[in-house]
C-alpha cells in the first residue's frame, strides 16, 4: 500500500496474528519503549507463520522483513530501538531468548513466552533439540541496565536517548546510594523532574567535598545541606 492510498478497512476473513489478552494487562502496561511494543508484535507474526516444534527468530531476519524495518524508523530509532525492545520484552517476559554458538558463528534466537516455546527451550538448553545443526544452546547472560534506569523510569517516567546519556553520565560521577536518596527524596516532594533531580545531585556532591574530612555520614550531609533543615550548621541555607 502507498503512502498515498488510503487503508480500507480489515477483510471479513483473512490471516491473523492471535495476541493473547494478557498481553494487554500484564506487559504492555510495563513497557517504556515503543521499540518494545513493536518488537514483540513482529516477533509474534512471523513466529506464528512458521512450523515445528521450536518457532524462533533472530533480530536480522526481523530486520530483513522490509515492512518490519519500516516500522522501526519510523515510529522508534531504527535499529537499535529493534535490539533494545527485543531485551526489554525478555527482561518483561514476554519473549524468550537463547544464544546459539557452533560452526564459528553466534546468534541469538528469540521465541514468544508460551508453553510451547518454553519447552522447546527447554529442551534446547538440554541437548535434546537442535535448533540449529551442530549449534549448541544456552541461556544468554542476562544485561542488567544500570538501575538509575530503572530508577528514572519508576520515578519519572519515559527515558529519551538525550536522557538516556546523562543517566549513564550521572551513574558514573554518583555513587548509587546517592543517586537513590536524590530520587527518593524528589519522589517524596512529588517532583518528577530529571533536572530538579539533577541538581539536587550536584549540590549534594559539592556538599560532600567540602566537608569529606568530617566523619559524618555523606549522605545525610548533602541531604540536610540541599533540603536546608539546619541540621549542617550555618551551610545548611538552600542554594
Amino acid at each position: 500500500m502507498s503512502d498515498s492510498a488510503p487503508f480500507e478497512g480489515f477483510p471479513g476473513i483473512g490471516r491473523a496474528t492471535a495476541i493473547p489478552n494478557t498481553f494487554f494487562s500484564a506487559v504492555l502496561p510495563a513497557l517504556r519503549e515503543p521499540g518494545a511494543l513493536l518488537a514483540f508484535l513482529w516477533v509474534a507474526r512471523l513466529v506464528q507463520e512458521q512450523q515445528g516444534e521450536a518457532r524462533f527468530i533472530t533480530p536480522d531476519q526481523l530486520w530483513a522483513v522490509s515492512d518490519a524495518a519500516s516500522t522501526f524508523e519510523a515510529l522508534a530509532e531504527g535499529r537499535d530501538s529493534l535490539d533494545r525492545g527485543l531485551a526489554a520484552c525478555v527482561e518483561h517476559g514476554a519473549l524468550l531468548a537463547l544464544d546459539l554458538a557452533g560452526g564459528g558463528t553466534q546468534e541469538t534466537v528469540y521465541f514468544v513466552n508460551n508453553p510451547a516455546s518454553r519447552r522447546a527451550v527447554a529442551r534446547a538448553r538440554g541437548g535434546d533439540l537442535e535448533l540449529r545443526p551442530g549449534a549448541v544452546a544456552y541461556e544468554p547472560r542476562p544485561v542488567r541496565r544500570p538501575n538509575i534506569f530503572h530508577l528514572y523510569e519508576e520515578h519519572v517516567g519515559t527515558i529519551t536517548p538525550l536522557v538516556a546519556e546523562r543517566l549513564l553520565a550521572a551513574a558514573e560521577e554518583y555513587p548509587q546510594q546517592l543517586v537513590e536518596s536524590a530520587f527518593r527524596e524528589a519522589a517524596e516532594r512529588n517532583i518528577r523532574n530529571w533536572k530538579y533531580i539533577e541538581r539536587m545531585l550536584q549540590n549534594w556532591s559539592e556538599g560532600n567535598r567540602h566537608h569529606e574530612a568530617s566523619g559524618r555520614d555523606p549522605v545525610e550531609l548533602r541531604r540536610r545541606r540541599f533540603l536546608g533543615d539546619g541540621a549542617a550548621g550555618p551551610t545548611s541555607r538552600p542554594r
